[in-house]
């Protein structure tokens, strides 16, 4: 039976003579993370991959057995020169796919933000899907673009929560995956968590450096706790978070950090996660930082709206909160770093809980979408 089996997945991926996955900026987010979860688990299946993404390092650096592209795209400083890079790069991209040929080859766009893609696929009938990660009801004047170009373009896309299919705009063929670990990451954190090391001790923050993130209310939780030692890792260079520091008075219980391409260490410490976006700016659709806390079975504090809540069930393995109230928030903490057996249960309950979030569970069901 297995043969047969093996023989016709064999027949089907003949079908399929190239993969070329396509995201903007590579970097140490979430996008990236999971992307580079999705290429490995297809590459080791045996699929030809093209990866066309920007230089730099991040999660999509140095993935071994694929070919790689690069567009000129970067962040700057300056946003105009930011947003020129990225209109130059989009422009390149439109046309490098919109004469290259159509047999058999699959185009992945990780994001809405490869608007020039999707517009050359649409254009030449190429065979493309979206894996769509970012919520597209944002209010920069970028996303108007981004949501009208998905609007007209999408096909087929995958989904990091039911929470974002249910706000996406005219999708025409959807599914739901949920958004996995690499095995590496698990088996480093099943080594920790069996070994019994250090004993947990900090309240861990895992955002970028936007005030819709919550970083401010981080802040003022960690001056309201001053028996408390807080961490707080930020997406950001060592000049930025050192501005932040100074303008929002960071008291001395409460470390920042800047981009780290090793949370490791920060969840080895961490005995609570929090997240604490602000729902009328950014609902978040899924939340990587809270899946790989909880592979730690660490428990998290979590908005109460969005994909979060798809991970966190309230009451048993963390609490949903509103962001803004912050005496609520401040009594949840209380309960879980004051009660042992409640915080075992919860900790439990979170590495249980994480176990459903498995790598060959999403690598098998994208396999089938755009084998399709």
């Amino acid at each position: 039976m297995g043969s047969i089996t093996e023989t016709f997945t064999g027949t089907r991926m003949k079908q399929i003579s190239k993969i070329v996955f396509i995201h903007s900026l590579n970097n140490y987010t979430g996008s990236p993370n999971v992307l580079s979860v999705v290429i490995k688990g297809l590459a080791a299946r045996g699929y030809n991959i093209d990866l066309i993404t920007s230089r730099g390092e991040g999660f999509l650096s140095d993935i071994e057995g694929i070919n790689y592209y690069y567009t000129c795209y970067r962040w700057l400083d300056n946003k105009w020169k930011t947003a020129f890079l990225m209109l130059f790069s989009q422009l390149k991209l439109f046309f490098m796919i919109l004469f290259s040929r159509n047999s058999g080859v699959i185009y992945y766009l990780n994001t809405i933000t490869p608007f020039a893609a999707a517009w050359a696929c649409r254009l030449s009938n190429k065979n493309f899907f979206y894996h769509v990660h970012e919520n597209m009801q944002q209010e920069k004047q970028v996303y108007v673009l981004f949501r009208w170009s998905y609007k007209h373009c999408n096909r087929k896309s995958i989904f990091v929560s039911h929470y974002l299919k249910t706000t996406a705009i005219n999708c025409r063929d959807g599914i739901v995956v949920y958004n996995a670990l690499h095995p590496d990451f698990i088996a480093k954190a099943k080594h920790y968590v069996s070994s019994g090391a250090d004993k947990k001790q900090t309240i861990l923050m895992v955002a970028s450096l936007r005030k819709f993130k919550g970083i401010y209310e981080f802040v003022e939780i960690a001056k309201k706790m001053p028996q408390y030692l807080f961490e707080l890792v930020l997406s950001e260079t060592k000049a930025a978070v050192e501005h932040f520091t100074i303008e929002a008075e960071i008291p001395d219980n409460l470390k920042v950090y800047s981009t780290q391409n090793n949370l490791h260490p920060f969840y080895r410490r961490a005995k609570l996660l929090l997240s604490l976006s602000h729902p009328e700016a950014c609902i978040e659709t899924f939340g990587l930082s809270i899946l790989e806390a909880m592979v730690y079975g660490v428990p998290a504090i979590v908005p109460n709206v969005g994909g979060p809540t798809e991970l966190i069930e309230d009451g048993v393995n963390g609490y949903h909160a509103n962001p803004h109230d912050l005496p609520d928030i401040i009594s949840k903490i209380e309960t879980l770093m004051q009660n042992d057996k409640k915080y075992q249960a919860f900790s439990l309950n979170a590495l249980e809980k994480s176990k459903q979030f498995n790598e060959e569970i999403m690598i098998n069901e994208i396999e089938n979408y755009l084998l399709k």
